[in-house]
């Protein structure tokens, strides 16, 4: 099969869209034109015709299916980080409002070196359990490395960040969202020694302790 047929081929398909899509029918103008294609362009050609072959096709007609089989848990897993970044923000809020994301943007965002950071995290052991009593490591850094989960005034958030770094607390829950893509992300919910209002704090930030008077 001649180049030009299955650049035109997968132009028929609707999986084809986006950069692939305005990529092929470059191409395939330079062609027509008589112009030699560059060794990265036959590269770049042969990897775009295989994320648009009728295998690609086939995956694209059944992407609602696939996704709620295969991926929608990590999705979700995923999202509550990307959220909170930039690039992938508003596929990340479609996600988190059940709506399948579109496929080719999706296995980008899967296949992000960060997001499977985010996955390992979230597939980890946690090192701590509820009931555990847990004290800051010299790493933490008071609100930088905390969260509440409501607005309240920084007076009475800063009462109990201080209280938690001079008498630490206990483990009420092991958060299920990973917000960092860093070792050491999965995410405690801690009552302080005192208080009443939970905080969350990464694993890599705490350690075991014992209770200071």
């Amino acid at each position: 099969m001649s180049t030009e047929k299955k650049i035109t081929d997968a132009l028929s398909r609707s999986v084809c869209g986006g950069w692939d899509r305005g990529f092929l029918k470059s191409i395939l103008e330079q062609i027509d034109k008589g112009r030699d294609l560059t060794v990265k362009q036959k590269q770049t050609l042969g990897k775009v015709l295989a994320r648009n072959n009728p295998e690609a096709q086939t995956a694209h007609e059944n992407w609602a299916e696939i996704y709620t089989s295969e991926y929608k848990q990590k999705a979700v897993v995923l999202a509550e980080y990307h959220a909170r970044q930039a690039y992938y923000k508003p596929m990340s809020a479609d996600i988190l409002a059940d709506k399948v994301p579109e496929r080719s943007k999706f296995l980008r965002m899967y296949e992000n070196k960060y997001s499977k950071k985010v996955l390992a995290q979230h597939e980890a052991s946690p090192k701590y359990s509820v009931g555990d009593y847990l004290s800051p490591r010299s790493s933490f850094e008071s609100y930088k490395h905390v969260e509440f989960e409501s607005d309240s005034l920084w007076a009475a958030q800063n009462k109990i960040v201080q209280s938690f770094k001079r008498k630490g607390g206990f483990v009420i829950e092991v958060c299920n969202e990973i917000h960092s893509a860093a070792k050491g992300a999965k995410r405690y919910k801690l009552l302080t020694v005192g208080e009443t209002t939970p905080i969350i704090v990464e694993e890599r930030f705490l350690k075991r302790g014992s209770i200071k008077k």
